[in-house]
């Protein structure tokens, strides 16, 4: 008996569709709002008055992210034009 790994027939079938719906979440999200209010009140007693500054700091950066966004990752990068070098290999002197 094989165990562990993949195994035939596990899982959901494929092109069947998830059991959650949009209507779920959208109930789920005004449920969790009607408590936001309180959470936010939580974690600004936790930001002040935490334990450890573990606690303190995920509380505070919780905050921040409510009240300004998560910060986009961005994956553009950009090359910088620079001259080219010149390495000159000279003699012990």
């Amino acid at each position: 008996m094989a165990r562990g790994g993949f195994r035939e027939g596990a899982g959901r079938p494929s092109g069947s569709t998830n059991k959650s719906s949009p209507e779920q979440y959208q109930r789920l999200s005004e449920l969790a709002k009607t408590y936001s209010e309180e959470a936010l009140q939580t974690l600004v007693d936790v930001a002040k008055n935490g334990r450890t500054d573990a606690a303190r700091v995920s509380a505070a950066n919780a905050l921040l992210d409510r009240a300004y966004g998560k910060p986009a990752a961005s994956e553009e990068r950009s090359i910088a034009e620079l001259p080219p070098m010149v390495i000159e290999l000279t003699g012990p002197s």
